[in-house]
């Protein structure tokens, strides 16, 4: 073999031992028995034409001609070239080998114990397609249930007519039917059993992506690194999604240099009807808002929506941060590390998402209530607040942003009149009832608890007043109705709060006079 040959087996060995050692591991895990077949090949040939003067001395050479020009130099020379670029291919190959899905178990748990999750991560990064369709419908699955979902009653048929003592026209009918189907069995289960049956790959599958995301650890570092693998992970039903869901959707919401945060302080671009604008500079959001659905399905409020109650149950006493005074730093920069209210802005990019496509769930936004019930739980303004101002507190900003959140949702009914034909909304969406009813009973909780101010009492009123006039006008005196009637009851069949309605009406009466009206559905009820 001349130097030319010998230098470029040098460079492969020298580049394979300079790869970085999760592309070694990839490399390893992706190499099946075929591949070690065509590597065994050319490796033969290899040190066939190497040492082919030596065998041909002593008559081991093999009687072939030598075609198109090679000899033993260039066919050693094409072995190193073959071998080079047969493993540059399979480097970028991004399938696993359904062989080696054990190799890949035994791999994944090593990394772990091991906590190597920058090698861990690049290797799910880079399966992950082919782990996610796994758990899809494949179209011989499909086929499979057809073939066999007429048999399975079939039994059970047959033992009933068999017990039937008179037969009639129906029972002979059915018994026929019967006897038909027992014929088409065998040709059915025939042809299911020749169709590929993955279950229990499947199933390897989900123990493994299961063990690998039962790490707290693991799933915090992928969520600071690679939140969009995650997110697609959230949409997969394998053994323990829910445990990864909630692992994931928390960690995004308690890490306040998480990609969620980022993203929704660029995503502030909303049209006047309340319609948020999703960016796809922003993928998360554009992972589970661009369609709503997604996030219906996994239920992407309750984990963010629970931490965050958490949170706000933990900031007690007059020393608390939420208690301190309200700061224009706050309101600039600091609120968009504010757990609380970074959750708000969530919400509402979610509801009026959801309102804007016309999609029939609540998406629970009721936890906007939740949140306020516990701030005036912890409501307590320290010493220094000056309880004149806007917001004297934190925690009084918070809560103007919950109820402006809850206008915003129940004010985009007001933009889809005859006269607007840019917006088309259906008013009885679940969403804006919803939002109409929470936007009541959150006012009645804030009226009963009686720890704010008078003034700002008021101002909240004149907020909902506002609203209530513009629906009327718009001809949605339904939610205008929702909003006072869940304002005046504890809960929605219980008698009307008299205290709660005298003080409505003592609040009523310093509302602007611009905003009054003896045909507003507040004066009618209240």
């Amino acid at each position: 073999m001349d130097a030319n040959a010998l230098t470029v087996l040098a460079i492969l060995v020298a580049g394979y031992t300079l790869l970085a050692e999760e592309k070694r591991i990839d490399l390893k895990l992706r190499f099946s028995w075929v591949d070690k077949s065509v590597i065994g090949f050319l490796v033969i040939t290899l040190l066939y034409s190497i040492y082919l003067p030596v065998l041909d001395a002593i008559g081991l050479a093999l009687p072939l001609k030598w075609l198109w020009g090679f000899d033993e130099k260039l066919t050693a020379f094409t072995a190193i070239v073959a071998i080079l670029l047969y493993l540059a291919l399979k480097l970028g190959g991004k399938r696993l080998p359904k062989t080696k899905i054990f190799d890949w178990q035994k791999e994944s748990s090593h990394l772990l114990r091991n906590q190597r999750f920058e090698q861990l991560a690049f290797l799910m990064d880079k399966y992950h397609h082919q782990f996610i369709t796994t758990f899809q419908d494949h179209w011989f699955d499909r086929i499979r249930t057809k073939l066999l979902a007429p048999y399975r009653p079939s039994i059970r048929e047959l033992i009933d007519l068999e017990l039937s003592d008179e037969p009639d026209d129906s029972s002979m009918s059915s018994r026929f039917k019967t006897i038909l189907f027992n014929l088409m069995k065998p040709f059915a289960f025939a042809m299911s059993y020749c169709l590929p049956d993955h279950s229990k790959y499947k199933e390897d599958v989900s123990s493994s992506i299961s063990d690998v995301f039962k790490s707290h650890l693991f799933v915090g570092h992928l969520a600071q690194t690679q939140p969009l693998l995650c997110a697609k992970f959230t949409t997969v039903g394998f053994r323990a999604d829910d445990e990864f869901n909630t692992l994931f959707l928390r960690e995004l919401i308690a890490n306040r240099s998480s990609q969620l945060y980022r993203e929704l302080r660029d995503n502030q671009n909303c049209s006047y009807t309340g319609e948020y604008y999703i960016d796809d500079s922003n993928p998360l959001l554009s992972f589970y808002f661009k369609d709503i659905e997604i996030a219906s399905q996994i239920g992407i409020w309750k984990p963010i929506g629970d931490y965050t109650l958490e949170f706000i149950k933990k900031q007690k006493g007059d020393d608390s941060y939420y208690n301190q005074p309200f700061s224009y730093t706050y309101y600039e920069e600091e609120k968009w590390a504010c757990p609380i209210f970074v959750n708000i802005h969530f919400f509402n990019v979610m509801i009026s998402r959801a309102i804007h496509t016309g999609h029939q769930d609540n998406m629970w936004l009721m936890y906007i209530e939740k949140y306020v019930e516990q701030i005036l739980e912890n409501y307590m303004p320290s010493s220094d607040v000056d309880k004149d101002r806007e917001f004297p507190t934190r925690f009084d900003y918070l809560i103007y942003q919950s109820l402006d959140a809850l206008r915003d949702w129940v004010g985009a009914a007001t933009h889809n009149t005859d006269d607007n034909t840019m917006v088309q909304l259906d008013v009885n969406t679940v969403p804006i009832r919803w939002a109409a009813s929470t936007l009541g009973s959150t006012f009645y909780t804030l009226v009963k608890s009686n720890k704010l101010t008078d003034s700002q009492y008021v101002y909240y009123l004149e907020m909902i007043v506002k609203l209530i006039k513009e629906l009327d006008a718009s001809s949605n005196e339904r939610l205008s109705k929702l909003i006072v009637i869940n304002a005046i009851k504890q809960y929605e069949h219980s008698s009307p709060d008299r205290n709660v309605i005298n003080a409505l009406v003592r609040y009523y009466s310093r509302v602007d006079h611009v905003l009054k009206s003896r045909e507003s559905t507040f004066e009618k009820l209240v």
